[in-house]
């Protein structure tokens, strides 16, 4: 900390005052430096109690990777600019996963390829180290005017992946957008605006609805865990609160869709179902010479700076989503936050040469409660719907029998606590889980003179788990006479994850920070059960590293 030049001067006159009458036949240049030199003392003095005060607030253990005396602070923690106050932030991490199953993916894992046992990759474990999760940061505020105050903020990573991105030689990977936004709080109306890209008005936060208060699980898997609901998205946000513990929240968010594929064919033998019917297939077998299926994403046209080598869906609409959110003033000493939420999509697909559309939507809350203070933390999640699965890691939808969006009703969960025993620990365990319901089809058919049971939608039990738990086996070939389809072509019922972890600071203080932390998680995939094969599962065993450095903190 310096003295302005007005603290200087009001020190200097101090100090004159006092020595008027026996300095005024003394050397005035040689009193003026010798002033100084006091001042200089001072700020040094001061400077020095606000290193210890930061360092005790921040729980710092002094003599840890610090030999000698501490250093002296290289100044504050932002800069200012033009009347902005700029704060630079993100970490250097290195990180590291070994998974009991090959997936093929980085520090974040796609629990919903977790693979059954026919894949061979189900049966070789995986290792790897990364450096992608590093993180740069920077926040800019100002004031409009003394009521109406300005942020704006932007945060990277290097998860990108693009065509060229390798991990053989010179492990390249690009830079990528996180969050990027601006905001204006409103002092007098409670009113905040927002628009940019950020985290979904649906992911929990911490305090009311603020734009930087989203509460994520304390994992090292950037996927975090089954269960989570979120998203980061485009998007322009409103919200109000009432005395800072009551908020409520409007946004519309940019949106996507991701289906879940049509099984093939399941069997053609007379008499396998019983009855009238005397074979069962699927719609798809029934469609029109020539005709190509259901559409329910394109590859995008020239010139539209998407990548052409991915399909994007069919979008008509943003998703819309509304919050209510109160900071409860539950103990002088505790803090207790309860929020609810509901969104609301639109489906859209191209099917027999018409255009379909479904809507979809759902609800949910968290509640966040400080049982001990500052030392035990519990938080609690649940969101059901019909096409949510896009904020999870499950599908949004499956394809009806007649080719229309059949929305998927799903329902998410997440129990966690975090326990403080000391200032540089944390210790956290969670369980998360995304459910999804059947929404099986049935009708009948003539086709060819054949009465056909013709079956559809999402986790029909005359879907082929044949092949789904032996490898090689029945892999590359079709399901066994008298039946014919694919070797394992269910629905995914459920993906479930338990996970604890621990995270130390090795050191907090003018430098920065340095923390290490270690977590393991046990996943659970599950498809749902069918007349030829049964039920499949697969499961994942996981044990992540990390080492950041977080020099802004």
């Amino acid at each position: 900390m310096k003295f302005s030049v007005a603290q200087r001067a009001i020190l200097i006159a101090a100090f004159g005052m006092a020595a008027v009458a026996p300095a005024q036949a003394t050397d005035d240049r040689a009193e003026i430096q010798a002033l100084l030199a006091r001042v200089k003392a001072l700020e040094a003095k001061v400077a020095k109690q606000d290193a210890v005060a930061r360092r005790s607030k921040a729980g710092e253990a002094p003599t840890l990777f610090v030999k000698g005396p501490a250093p002296e602070p290289v100044g504050e923690d932002s800069f200012h600019f033009k009347g902005l106050t700029i704060t630079p932030g993100g970490f250097i991490a290195l990180e590291s996963i070994r998974r009991s199953n090959w997936l093929g993916a980085d520090i974040n894992t796609p629990f919903q390829n977790i693979p059954y046992g026919f894949q061979p990759a189900g049966h070789t474990d995986e290792f790897r180290f990364s450096a992608r999760q590093s993180r740069l940061a920077l926040k800019v505020k100002g004031d409009l005017d003394p009521l109406n105050h300005i942020t704006g903020y932007v945060e990277t990573d290097f998860l990108g992946a693009a065509q060229t991105a390798n991990s053989n030689q010179s492990n390249s990977y690009n830079l990528r957008m996180r969050q990027f936004w601006w905001n204006v709080d409103n002092d007098t109306y409670g009113l905040h605006f927002s628009a940019g890209q950020t985290w979904s008005l649906a992911t929990t936060n911490s305090v009311g609805t603020k734009i930087d208060s989203y509460l994520t699980p304390p994992t090292i898997d950037a996927q975090y865990l089954p269960g989570f609901f979120w998203s980061r998205q485009p998007g322009v946000r409103i919200s109000k609160d009432f005395n800072k513990e009551f908020w409520v929240a409007f946004s519309a968010e940019g949106s996507a869709q991701t289906w879940a594929g049509t099984p093939a064919l399941i069997s053609n033998n007379p008499g396998w179902v019983g009855g009238p019917f005397s074979s069962v297939t699927t719609s798809s077998a029934l469609w029109p010479a020539g005709y190509a299926g259901p559409f329910v994403t394109a590859a995008p046209a020239g010139g539209g700076l998407f990548n052409a080598a991915n399909n994007y869906s069919f979008n008509r609409m943003p998703d819309f989503i509304g919050k209510a959110a109160w900071d409860v003033p539950y103990l002088p000493d505790r803090k207790l936050h309860i929020e609810g939420f509901g969104i609301v999509r639109d489906f859209t697909d191209r099917s027999l040469w018409g255009n379909q559309h479904a809507w979809g939507g759902g609800g949910g809350g968290s509640v966040i409660l400080e049982v001990v203070p500052k030392l035990l933390d519990v938080q609690a999640q649940g969101v059901v719907g019909r096409g949510i699965g896009r904020y999870g890691v499950l599908n949004d939808a499956a394809i009806s029998v007649s080719g229309a969006p059949l929305p998927i009703t799903e329902r998410f969960l997440l129990v966690g606590a975090t326990l403080h025993p000391t200032s540089q620990t944390d210790i956290y365990g969670f369980y998360g889980g995304e459910f999804q319901n059947k929404n099986a089809q049935y009708y009948g058919a003539n086709v060819g003179g054949v009465t056909r049971l013709v079956v559809g939608g999402y986790g029909s039990p005359y879907y082929s788990n044949w092949g789904c738990n032996a490898e090689n086996e029945f892999a590359g070939a079709a399901t066994p006479a008298p039946f014919t389809g694919t070797a394992c072509s269910g629905n995914i019922k459920d993906v479930r994850q338990a996970t604890g972890g621990i995270w130390h600071t090795f050191y907090a203080g003018p430098a920065g920070k340095i923390k290490a932390g270690l977590q393991y998680s046990y996943t659970w995939k599950d498809g749902f059960w069918s007349y030829l094969g049964g039920a499949s599962s697969g499961h994942d065993s996981m044990i992540l590293t990390s080492f950041r450095y977080y020099p802004f903190d």
